[in-house]
């Protein structure tokens, strides 16, 4: 690495590791032990915890704040880690908090975007291509499966979990969790399927209308019906037979509709 790519002003404690063409910017602080992989830009007055292992050509924005001490009165300054993968875009003032427990992570996958002020707290496992616009805010052990949007100010309980290419509108809140493909609005109420989100991911117009029908029969009463939902984990349609599942395997309970199902306008939502 040539000195020139990082500046004077950074500090990088003795045990950091650091890839090939790593881009370090002024009053930066990197903290020991943590690993930066190659390619990766980090901007000015970022701070990195003990115990981050970030990946390759990630882009780390200015007042960033990863791998600090979680927030949670559990945590007695036990050894635990944060982990990041590859080609992430993490905005300006963003917190991702280490685990709390020894031995236990906080994950985030490949490709996500981080928008500015998102907070994603300890424990919390993000897989990929995920989007946190400005203000969404995750407590801890959240996880969030693939393609999840999460719009502005978006607020999310401790422990739930956030199905595949799922949708929460601005200013939602939920403390259940929500079902893959779903649009989520208000608190934790589901009000249609996010599918321009299944377009663009690629399923086709029969899958997509298989699997409205099956959102259809499952959200038109207040009350889950368990045994439609063990019928159609038999579908011979992969992304009905996703959704019933997560909702079987559902430990804090789903978000569910207000009476009003599937009647929202797709265009509202593009």
């Amino acid at each position: 690495m040539n000195a020139s790519d990082i500046h004077a002003t950074a500090i990088i404690e003795s045990g950091v590791e650091l890839g090939e063409g790593v881009s370090i910017g002024p009053y930066c602080v990197l903290r020991a032990p943590s690993r930066i992989g190659d390619g990766t830009e980090i901007m000015e007055r970022v701070s990195i915890g003990p115990g981050v292992e970030l990946g390759r050509e990630n882009r780390i924005h200015m007042g960033a704040v990863i791998g600090h001490e979680p927030q949670d009165r559990a945590y007695k300054g036990q050894i635990t880690k944060t982990r990041i993968g590859d080609r992430n875009e993490i905005r300006e003032y963003v917190t991702i908090h280490r685990a709390t427990k020894e031995g236990t992570e906080t994950v985030l996958g490949d490709e996500n975007l981080l928008m500015a002020q998102s907070h994603v707290a300890h424990n919390c496992h993000l897989g990929n291509r995920i989007i946190m616009a400005n203000g969404a805010l995750l407590a801890g052990h959240v996880v969030i499966e693939d393609q999840v949007f999460l719009s502005g100010a978006v607020l999310v309980h401790q422990f739930v979990r956030i199905g595949r290419l799922s949708l929460l509108r601005g200013g939602a809140r939920t403390s259940r969790d929500v079902p893959p493909f779903c649009i989520v609005d208000g608190t934790h109420t589901v009000r249609t399927l996010n599918r321009i989100g299944l377009r663009r991911a690629g399923y086709s117009a029969r899958e997509i209308d298989e699997l409205r029908k099956a959102f259809r029969e499952i959200f038109r009463q207040r009350s889950l019906d368990r045994a439609l939902l063990g019928t159609l984990t038999g579908s011979d349609i992969p992304i009905v037979r996703e959704i019933a599942s997560f909702i079987l395997s559902s430990k804090r309970g789903i978000c569910q509709s207000s009476g009003f199902i599937d009647r929202a306008s797709a265009s509202d939502y593009d």
